[in-house]
Parts: C-alpha cells; structure tokens; sequence
C-alpha cells in the first residue's frame, strides 16, 4: 500500500468497532489504522446500546466519531422510546450523522412494514436536528428509493450515504444526480462483482466515501480475515486505478466529501 505524505490522510466512514468483534484488542486497531493513515473514522450504531457504545468510543478516542441509529434488522421492537434516546445520543458533538438505518429484506428479521416505521422516524429525527442519514440497503432499492426521494424533496439539505452501495451503475448515477452519496467498500474488490467494476468506471467521484464496513467485506487481499480499517488504502487503490487517477488525488476528493457531507471531522 503506498504511502500518502503527511498532508493527506484517509477516513473510514463506516466501521463498526462497536461489535464485540473488536473488543480484544480495540486500541490496536485503532494504532493499526493511524499507521496506514487512516485518522478517522465513523462507528454507526444499530441499536441504541450500540450507539451508547459509540459515543463513548468517541469519547476515548480523539479518531473516532459515530452515529446513531436503529438498523432495520434491529427494529423489530421499534417505538417512540428509542427514538428518544436517539435523539439525546445525537446532540454530542462527535455524532455526525443518523445510522445506521434503512430497510434489509434479505433476511428478513423483520417484518418490511415495522422497518419502514422505524425508517420513517429516523429520517425525521435527521431532518429535525439537521445531520444526515447513514443507509442500509440490501434487496429493498425499488423500496427505499421513492422513500428518500419524498424525505429529500420535503428539505434539500435531507441528504446521506448509501453505504456498502451494490446497486447498478444507473442506481449509482441517479442517487447521486439527487446529492446523496455511495459508499465504496471491500465488495468493489471482489473479482465476482463485476457490476461494482462498471459503478466504480462511470460514478460521479465527488458523490463517493470510503468504508470498510469492519469487521465484514475484507478487501482482497484479505478476505476470509476480520476487517478493519487499516485496510481502507487497499479500496482507495482500486478506485484510483480504476479512474487512472493518482492515490493522493483522490485522497483530497473524498475527504472534500467526507466535509460536505459530515463537516470537519
């Protein structure tokens, strides 16, 4: 992995270093990621203990900022006192957005309409306290869509991320043609995923974020190994090669992005 010099660094804007995955040895990966230059990073919650989690990780560690969020897969028990304490966890000044949420009918821990009211509620928490959204989608675009559409006509300033984006290259130009951002994480690497290569040829770069989604989607060469995101450099380099542009430059694209989407980090 080439290094970048001392002006240019990296941000995972997604990594859940709340999971117990990474309990053992927390601060080392943390060490292990300023050591790749990687000097942010954004820890979303999935439920409200997890978010608790997070705000306290952000607390301990001047890198880590984080989310708040109830991930659909986790809402099945959704009412309004957890929005509640979202809303307190939200007002710390290291919590940068609402995430992470949206709606998974893969697996389908949950049933499609409680997702939706969790959803629903989640983005007007966002609106109210002005931060954007951090999404989920897997198996539920044609669903979700029309929803953040309606959210971002109601306020233009209702933007996100689509984060660990795997939809198709029109999906791709039409998300980002309305201000909301796709997150590009270790799936891009993956030979099979030969749909991600097109969405990485043609994607407008200053609507991308990169994301490690630790501890899943371990970037090749690694994969089959716990992510992290000391391995953040290993997906920019296949941006970069993948758009014939240099490491450093878009080392300073994404972080102009990374701003405009969650400020100064």
């Amino acid at each position: 992995m080439r290094e970048l010099n001392n002006t240019d660094y990296w941000i995972d804007t997604h990594c859940h270093l709340n999971l117990p995955d990474f309990l053992p040895d927390q601060a080392a990966v943390i060490d292990r990621a300023r050591q790749a230059n990687v000097r942010r990073i954004i820890v979303p919650g999935i439920d409200p203990e997890s978010s608790e989690t997070a705000k306290k990780m952000a607390e301990a560690y001047p890198a880590v900022f984080f989310a708040v969020g109830v991930h659909p897969n986790e809402s099945a028990d959704w009412d309004d006192s957890r929005l509640q304490d979202l809303k307190i966890l939200a007002t710390h000044p290291k919590c940068v957005a609402v995430g992470e949420i949206g709606l998974d009918f893969y697996r389908e821990f949950c049933p499609p309409a409680q997702q939706l009211r969790s959803l629903h509620a989640q983005l007007e928490l966002a609106e109210e306290i002005g931060k954007p959204v951090i999404l989920h989608c897997r198996q539920a675009f044609e669903v979700l869509w029309p929803v953040l559409q309606d959210w971002h006509r109601h306020h233009s300033k209702n933007i996100g991320v689509l984060h660990a984006f795997e939809e198709s290259p029109e999906a791709a130009a039409e998300v980002t043609a309305q201000g909301f951002y796709v997150g590009i994480g270790g799936a891009y690497t993956y030979k099979k995923k030969k749909h991600l290569s097109e969405v990485l040829k043609t994607v407008s770069l200053d609507k991308i974020l990169l994301e490690t989604d630790s501890p899943y989607l371990t970037p090749v060469p690694y994969r089959g190994q716990r992510n992290e995101p000391m391995y953040i450099p290993l997906i920019a380099e296949k941006v970069a090669s993948t758009r014939n542009i240099s490491t450093e430059a878009l080392s300073e694209i994404v972080r102009e992005n990374n701003l405009r989407l969650f400020g100064n980090l």
